[in-house]
C-alpha cells in the first residue's frame, strides 16, 4: 500500500512539474490575441500603391505597427459596425519592381496579448 501511495505521489509531482515548466499551467493560453485578416490586395498585384486588412475588434489600435518591406507605414483606421477595424496603409512610393512585397503587422489586444502577422504580395507588372 505504501509503495502504491509513493508511486502516485511521484507521478503527481512529475505531472505538476511538467505543467509549470510550460508556462505556469497554461494561463497564457486564455489570453485573446488580436487577429489580422482579409488582406487587400491578396496574392498578386501589378503594383502596390495601397494595402488594406482588417484587425479584430479586440485590437488595441494604439499598439498597431505596420511595416512595408521593413519601412514603417502610418495606418489609416476606420471602425466597422461589427467592431472590427479596417486598416489601410500607403507605402512612401508605390512598389512596382517585380518580386514579393512583405507587409508585417504587430499589435496587442485590449487584454495586452501580442499578435503578429506577415502578408506577402507578389508584384508582377
Amino acid at each position: 500500500m505504501f509503495t502504491l501511495l509513493r508511486t502516485a505521489a511521484l507521478a503527481a509531482s512529475v505531472f505538476c512539474g511538467t505543467a509549470w515548466a510550460y508556462g505556469g499551467g497554461g494561463s497564457s493560453a486564455g489570453c485573446p490575441k488580436p487577429k489580422f485578416m482579409e488582406p487587400t490586395p491578396g496574392g498578386t498585384a501589378s503594383a502596390l500603391a495601397e494595402f488594406g486588412f482588417v484587425a479584430s475588434k479586440n485590437t488595441d489600435i494604439g499598439s498597431l505597427k505596420v511595416e512595408i518591406n521593413g519601412n514603417k507605414a502610418e495606418p489609416a483606421i476606420t471602425q466597422r459596425r461589427n467592431g472590427d477595424f479596417e486598416v489601410k496603409v500607403v507605402p512612401l512610393q508605390p512598389i512596382t519592381e517585380p518580386g514579393k512585397a512583405r507587409i508585417t503587422v504587430a499589435g496587442k489586444s485590449r487584454e495586452g496579448c501580442s499578435g503578429f502577422r506577415a502578408f506577402y504580395v507578389q508584384i508582377k507588372p
